[in-house]
């Protein structure tokens, strides 16, 4: 049995895919909201196949296809209580609504 050895970048890209392609299939309004995706991104994503989303990992290499927040920082400095409010105010922009 061959074992993939992934980069920490590419595990993240794998686990983010595998994330929005279930989110998909189960809410895509929410999952759109939830990732800053249009609906003919999640209609792409959810349509693919699991070994698509394995190629498209491995070939992609060690580079991400999500950034970050603009305010990661912010909200990793934040107090954990008021973290989860404050992310739900200040919605991440998206490359659509710049």
């Amino acid at each position: 049995m061959n074992h993939v050895q992934l980069s920490d970048v590419q595990y993240f890209n794998l686990s983010a895919l595998t994330a929005i392609k279930m989110g998909v299939q189960q809410d895509k309004v929410s999952t759109c909201c939830k990732f800053g995706l249009n609906a003919e991104q999640a209609e792409h994503l959810g349509s693919l196949r699991m070994e698509q989303i394995w190629a498209i990992v491995a070939n992609v290499g060690p580079t991400s296809l999500f950034p970050p927040r603009p305010d990661l920082l912010t909200l990793l400095q934040t107090p954990l209580p008021l973290a989860a409010p404050l992310a739900s105010v200040r919605m991440p922009v998206t490359v659509d609504s710049i």
